[in-house]
């Protein structure tokens, strides 16, 4: 098992694995990629993240780990990586909309914050203004450095 920041050849792949997940992927660019990991075994991903860097603070998204290799700990592994990256980079809060996780995050030290709560940077990214539904829960986690 490897685990690797994503190269533009993993594109069409992260594209794959977050349609199987039912996760948003439609505005994601090449520049987004520079800030997604992923872990792959054999040639082949097995799950990944993504950080969307908005001014001081980040929009983890994309956390996706492929059914056939859930209960392994990679979904861990990915937030731990996305936080500890997101902390090198001098972020100062991590943000994020779930529909289905919460109780994960919330077992990493994420709070349930109103969307209004959130940094006027991270309201405007296109996953909070459009792409997840206003039902999403919107948590935050504070990096401390």
């Amino acid at each position: 098992m490897h685990l690797a920041l994503a190269s533009s050849m993993d594109e069409p792949w992260i594209r794959q694995l977050l349609t199987l997940c039912g996760l948003p992927h439609e505005d994601i660019t090449p520049e987004h990629l520079r800030h997604f990991w992923v872990i792959k075994e054999k040639g082949e991903i097995l799950g990944t993240v993504g950080l969307e860097i908005l001014g001081c603070s980040a929009l983890l998204r994309s956390l996706a780990v492929d059914p056939r290799f859930r209960q392994r700990g990679f979904a861990s592994e990915l937030a731990k990586k996305a936080e500890d990256y997101a902390a090198s980079l001098n972020i100062e809060a991590v943000y994020l909309l779930t529909m289905t996780a919460e109780s994960f995050f919330g077992k990493r030290g994420y709070q349930k914050i109103g969307r209004i709560s959130a940094p006027t940077e991270i309201q405007g990214a296109t996953e909070f203004r459009s792409l997840c539904p206003a039902s999403s829960v919107c948590m935050a986690k504070p990096l401390s450095f």
